[in-house]
């Protein structure tokens, strides 16, 4: 008898990958000279971000703290290339970056990063970044040598329409959505009498980020990144360099009364931009068995009631729609609304 089984063999990862074997610099046609940036192209790729932001994203500089990692300035364990194309003046006009993700475990995930000066737009530059970007991805995760599944993705600002068509020529589709949300700051209106209760009864006390802590928080981040952020995990280096940032004056960690466990945190950096002093939140989680008990309610109305006391006019956060529903719901009821969105596009394998 003739068998109705249908069996499938998944390609291996070279297979998959179509890994280009040889991969060239962008052509010398497009009028620049190609190479990989290192440390001491630092404030030449500042102030082609500086050029390139009012253009891409006017209301967020990319911070000299993010791109000293890329650079190799500043600890780190995710793995970092980045071209420069420089005219002939020696002048860089374009860069493109490519990050292999640590701490993933269940896929290999790259992600492609390109600014370009806006006077040399629109010559073909960013479509031969995206092709050298995609294939040197490609060899990257080669290397890497795990056969897991592959996402190579890019964020796109969601206004640049000329960027995303860029990206679905190449291969890339629309994955999931960022959402940059802010909030302005005054004393919270709520009852403070039941967040003292709610906080009493389930036996936690908030005292101001201690950097001592740092791996504690760590590993409570990570327990909720592997539940609601698709398992992509915060490395050691790359989270004490953020944490250096942190304000303790406006950042909080949940703690149990007895043993000091650490079960929930809100930390946040301030910024000077030209319209006052803003705070950003960078990490906000409850561990999961301590969820639902107004612990996340009690480290927001802290942080809030700090900021407004330090003359912090605005607050914010970002939200990966796809992996935080449930956090983007509690922090419209909180006030904070959409200032800008990120597009992410992937291509996966």
């Amino acid at each position: 008898m003739e068998s109705n089984r249908v069996t499938a063999r998944a390609g291996s990862l070279n297979e998959r990958l179509r890994v280009p074997e040889q991969l060239d610099f962008p052509g010398s046609h497009l009028g620049m000279s190609w190479a990989l940036l290192t440390g001491d192209d630092f404030a030449d790729v500042v102030a082609l971000d500086e050029r390139c932001r009012p253009h891409d994203r006017g209301s967020e500089l990319r911070r000299p703290e993010v791109i000293a990692p890329m650079l190799g300035l500043a600890p780190t364990e995710h793995r970092y290339e980045v071209l420069g194309g420089r005219d002939s003046h020696g002048e860089l006009r374009a860069v493109g970056s490519v990050a292999l993700l640590a701490g993933v475990d269940s896929e290999l995930v790259t992600y492609l990063e390109a600014f370009i000066d806006p006077t040399w737009r629109g010559r073909g530059i960013g479509r031969a970044l995206i092709d050298w970007q995609d294939g040197r991805a490609r060899q990257l995760i080669f290397d890497d040598g795990r056969d897991l599944p592959v996402s190579i993705e890019s964020r796109v600002v969601a206004h640049l329409t000329e960027r995303r068509r860029l990206l679905a020529a190449a291969g890339f589709s629309p994955s999931r959505t960022i959402d940059y949300l802010v909030r302005t700051v005054e004393v919270a209106d709520t009852s403070k009498g039941v967040i003292e209760a709610k906080l009493s009864a389930a036996d936690v006390a908030l005292i101001p980020y201690d950097r001592a802590l740092s791996e504690d928080i760590r590993t409570v981040y990570n327990r909720s990144q592997s539940l609601s952020l698709g398992g992509r995990l915060m490395p050691s280096k790359d989270f004490a360099r953020i944490g250096d940032e942190i304000d303790p004056t406006i950042s909080y960690v949940a703690v149990t009364r007895g043993e000091k466990i650490v079960v929930g945190f809100l930390l946040a950096r301030r910024e000077e931009r030209e319209s006052g002093l803003e705070s950003w939140i960078e990490f906000l989680a409850i561990e999961r068995g301590w969820r639902n008990q107004g612990i996340a309610d009690a480290l927001m109305d802290r942080h809030l009631t700090d900021c407004h006391a330090h003359g912090i006019r605005v607050t914010g956060t970002s939200i990966d729609t796809r992996f935080n529903g449930a956090s983007g719901s509690w922090l419209s009821r909180w006030d904070f609304f959409p200032r800008s969105s990120d597009i992410v596009y992937a291509i996966e394998m």
